[in-house]
């Protein structure tokens, strides 16, 4: 395990930590949210609203192609 590896995720949890603590600062009522939680090969998602829950798959879809891409061997 590098510690430079380990030092930039715990700084990316904090940066995200302070922009998810903004972001509810000045919230407004209407608020939508989804996520995706993939235990094993099977994925959960859930969301506010049925666009979001897309959204949230499309975005984890993204995702996982491009950490296959900077991952490969």
């Amino acid at each position: 395990m590098r510690v430079e590896k380990v030092f930039a995720g715990i700084v990316l949890i904090f940066m995200g930590i302070s922009i998810l603590m903004l972001s509810l600062a000045m919230h407004s009522a209407n608020v939508q949210y989804g996520g995706v939680v993939i235990i094993g090969p099977l994925p959960i998602v859930f969301g506010s609203s049925p666009s979001m829950a897309v959204f949230a798959v499309v975005l984890a879809a993204v995702l996982f192609i491009i950490i296959l891409t900077l991952l490969r061997w």
